[in-house]
Order: C-alpha cells, then structure tokens, then sequence
C-alpha cells in the first residue's frame, strides 16, 4: 500500500480499491486550467474537502491529525485550482457590487500596484456566456487598465448571483472606512433583493442598531438631484446630517437643501453649515425698510436733521447750543407720549 493510500485508509477510514489509488493520484491539482475544465476540478476538490471535514469527527487522534492534515491540503490545492490569470477584457462589473474610493486614494493603489505585486487577487464569478463578473476588487481591476496590464490574477468563487450580491455587501459593511452614503446604497439594494424583509428584520441581519438604519435610509429623501451630487461625492456627508437635511426636504425647502449639497461638494461649507444654511432660510426674513429723513427748518435755515432706520432715530442738530437747549424739550414729549401707550408695547 502506498504512502497516500496508508494516510488516507488510516485517518479517514476509507478503504481504497484500485481505481481509488488513480484518483487519489489525481488529486494534486494541475496548473490552472480555464472553462468548463477548471469548474469540474473546482467542484471535485471541494465535494473532496466536504467529505474530509466530516471525516474528522473520527475519535481516534491519528485519525483526526491525518484528516487535518487532508483537509490543509485540499485547501491548497482548491486555492490553486480557483486562480487564474483573466484577460482583462473578459472581466465585467455589475451595478451595485463596486465600493466608493476618492481619486486621491485610487491614484495611490495605482501607484502601488505599478512598482509592486498584486496581493489579494481579484474575487469573480462565471457568467453564463464563459466571461466573468467582478464581485471584489473593481479598483484593481481599474488600475491594471490604467497601467496597461493584459491580465489580472482573479479567484473564482462558485455561487448565485443573488450569494455574490450578498456576499459583496455584507464584506463591504464591514469595512471601518466605508461611508454612510454607501452604506446606504448597499443597504437599498439589499433591501431590493429582499423586499419580504422589514427594516427591523434588516437591522438585524446586518447588525445596525435601528436608528442609525433610519438615518442611513434618510439618504433616499434626499432631493434627487442632492443625490446625484452624493453619487461622485460620497464621503461629504454622513447619515445625521442626511437625516436632517430630509427633513427639511418634507419641510418644503427642497431647493435649499440641494444649494448646501452644491456648496459642501465644492468644501464651502461643513456638515453643520450646511444644515444651518437651510434652517435660516433667507426667504423668511422680513424685509428690511429703507431708511427715512426729513429736515427742520428755522425760517430758511435748516434746524435739525432727522434720520431713522427701523428703530433707531438720529437727530443732528446744527450746533451743541441748539441741541441742548432742544433735549428737555424732546424728554418731555417722549414721557408725555410714553404714557399715552399700553405698557407692554413693543413697536
């Protein structure tokens, strides 16, 4: 009996036979292969890795090292089997799946990518017609274009469209630097693809406390042409100002909101500016009235100027002598006239 056979027979208790033997051979995998080749070794190697974890529920100890030992391998060997270097023509993004990066920090992992080697490869998935859809890593796949690159190396992962989606979402969620506007777009789209969901059923699902899920929705009451700015901007507001902002929306004062957007994409205004700016609508003030003047003369000569602005009045006389002599005169009317007014008047 061979090495192979021994660890095998031994730690997973499987009796191998001839046309065994062949295929435990087989079982280190090739270099990668492309088409319906690759997914079949695909798919054997994981039904293989399957069956070696339910193995190690054996008691015995020996048995349990051998079929860890099984199932390191096997995961190398799916590892190798899944990636493969694409042409970059055949790779294709899916609405949705792509995560926001400011163009500053997109220019940095191009630069990085062109002086080094690609770490994490990029994650695909087959389509029907033999090419394949991004499900992570739409910036690399951006900077190898950038950078003329024919191929990038990608791992292929075997699920539904609907598991990718998802799969995308809830990775991107958990990302520390993920902002609220795309938490947002992720969260509509999930929700789109899960409409018998309610929002607290999603709360739970995605670990959200429920207010901050509602304010994350806020975004979407958002004049539309508010989040067409947020769409290519999306770092310039987080969720408690959106919430607010939405209110004001209801509250009518739409077209204000939209101007804040403006002016906080071009960093004019901060956060807690631009709510302000559509609190203290300028529309609301009162009109401010212009001021009056009059002259009072002394036969031909002017006696005294007069001039007031809502409610302050000012009255220049010709000379110190004159005013003086003007001031008892004007105290006593305005007492006069004081008491001729209900005590609680204003104006």
């Amino acid at each position: 009996m061979s090495s192979l056979k021994e660890r095998m027979a031994k730690g997973l208790s499987i009796t191998l036979t001839t046309e065994d033997e062949a295929v435990a051979a087989s079982m280190k995998a090739p270099g990668p292969t492309t088409g319906p080749g690759q997914t079949m070794q695909i798919a054997a190697l994981r039904k293989q890795l399957e069956e070696a974890k339910a193995a190690l529920t054996a008691k015995d100890s020996a048995a349990s090292k051998a079929a860890e030992a099984r199932i390191k391998d096997l995961e190398e060997q799916l590892a190798a089997a899944s990636a493969m270097e694409i042409p970059l023509e055949r790779l294709h993004e899916v609405p949705g799946r792509r995560r926001y990066m400011a163009p500053a920090k997109f220019a940095e992992l191009r630069e990085n990518l062109r002086h080094n080697k690609l770490v994490t490869p990029v994650t695909v998935r087959r389509r029907g017609d033999g090419d394949f859809e991004i499900v992570s890593g739409h910036h690399r796949t951006d900077a190898f274009r950038e950078l003329g690159r024919p191929t990038i190396r990608c791992v292929l992962e075997d699920s539904t469209e609907l598991e990718a989606d998802d799969g995308a979402f809830f990775a991107n969620l958990m990302q520390s630097d993920l902002t609220d506007y795309e938490k947002y777009a992720g969260l509509k789209r999930f929700h789109q693809q899960h409409s018998d969901l309610t929002q607290v059923e999603i709360a739970e699902r995605t670990g959200i406390s429920q207010s901050h899920l509602n304010a994350l929705f806020s975004f979407g009451r958002l004049p539309e042409e508010a989040r067409s700015i947020l769409d290519t901007t999306q770092d310039i507001m987080g969720a408690t100002a959106a919430a607010e902002l939405a209110a004001l929306t209801e509250a009518g004062k739409g077209e204000r909101v939209v101007e804040a957007v403006k002016r906080l994409a071009e960093r004019k205004f901060d956060q807690a500016q631009a709510v302000k700016f559509v609190k203290v609508d300028g529309n609301s003030k009162q009109p401010v009235a212009p001021a009056t003047t009059f002259k009072v003369k002394a036969g031909k000569s002017t006696w005294c100027d007069v001039r007031r602005a809502r409610n302050v009045m000012r009255i220049e006389f010709q000379t110190e002598a004159l005013a003086s002599a003007a001031q008892d005169a004007i105290r006593q009317h305005l007492e006069a006239l004081a008491k001729t007014l209900p005590s609680d008047t204003k104006d």
